[in-house]
């Protein structure tokens, strides 16, 4: 249920995508929808494939839903910080992976190392 969120935030994201070329401007996927496809692939390959294949332990379900949940918790941070929302002194870069989008994702990039790191110890 939470993928098929994901994918409809997405969806609506490709669609604006599309208005802005239609309007001759460059599309791009952002940094931060790349988090959200990450988050939606760590989930459907870890919660559901890998078990119907027979990859890994009884735990790797539980294990990469908790990281995909971890990604999926860091997204809205990431795209605000795509669109410079941070400080509310400063304009919009309209630069691919502005410096507010760097940010939160070597944090949420730090964060998982962590998460990976303890959950390959238990």
């Amino acid at each position: 249920m939470v993928s098929g969120f994901q994918v409809t935030g997405f969806a609506l994201r490709i669609n604006r995508e599309i208005d802005v070329s239609g309007k001759g401007d460059i599309t791009w996927i952002p940094p931060a929808d790349i988090l959200n496809l990450l988050s939606i692939a760590v989930s459907m390959f870890g919660v559901f494939v890998a078990p119907v294949i027979g990859l890994g332990s009884a735990n790797v379900p539980v294990k990469a839903f908790g990281l995909s949940v971890l990604l999926l918790a860091a997204y809205p941070f990431a795209l605000a910080g795509h669109y410079d929302m941070f400080n509310p002194r400063t304009h919009r870069s309209w630069s691919y992976c502005p410096r507010q989008e760097q940010v939160a994702l070597v944090i949420v990039g730090v964060l998982a190392i962590i998460y990976i790191a303890l959950v390959a110890l238990r």
